[in-house]
């Protein structure tokens, strides 16, 4: 069982959830499975294609923002998906980390816990806010980019 805070490989995520890694699948920011919507996250884009920088960021310990795929719009099954999920029952799973490589290998994510579509912006890609269930802790604000308040 995934816990709250603590960090994990890409390929450890899904089998605590019972599902099975596959490349394919899990390394995209945006794996969709019945009854989760896991968003793992790389808030450094420096390595990534320019069309891949999407400015993903903590706004404060309690809400997050970031874009999701660049195909997506707001009325599309995905972007219904996001706004209701909720209602339509499904548990959406954040995972962020700073960086893609730490030591010549795959970082790790750390797991923020549920999350709940707060709002959102544009489309392709689309810009969403959501809320985390449970605050970022101090330890880890720095970590994960956090604004200290003014």
């Amino acid at each position: 069982e995934a816990k709250t805070w603590n960090r994990y490989a890409r390929e450890e995520i899904p089998p605590m959830f019972g599902l099975e890694f596959n490349p394919a699948t899990w390394n995209q920011g945006f794996v969709q499975t019945e009854g989760h919507l896991f968003l793992l996250v790389t808030l450094d884009k420096g390595g990534l294609n320019r069309d891949h920088r999407y400015d993903d960021r903590s706004l404060s310990a309690n809400r997050f923002f970031c874009y999701i795929q660049n195909k997506t719009k707001q009325e599309s099954k995905h972007g219904r998906l996001i706004r209701d999920h909720r209602d339509l029952g499904i548990q959406v799973h954040l995972f962020v980390r700073r960086q893609k490589v730490t030591d010549g290998k795959g970082a790790p994510f750390v797991y923020c816990g549920l999350v709940d579509f707060a709002s959102w912006d544009g489309a392709r890609p689309i810009a969403v806010q959501w809320d985390l269930r449970e605050a970022v802790p101090e330890m880890l604000q720095a970590t994960l980019n956090v604004p200290i308040p003014k």
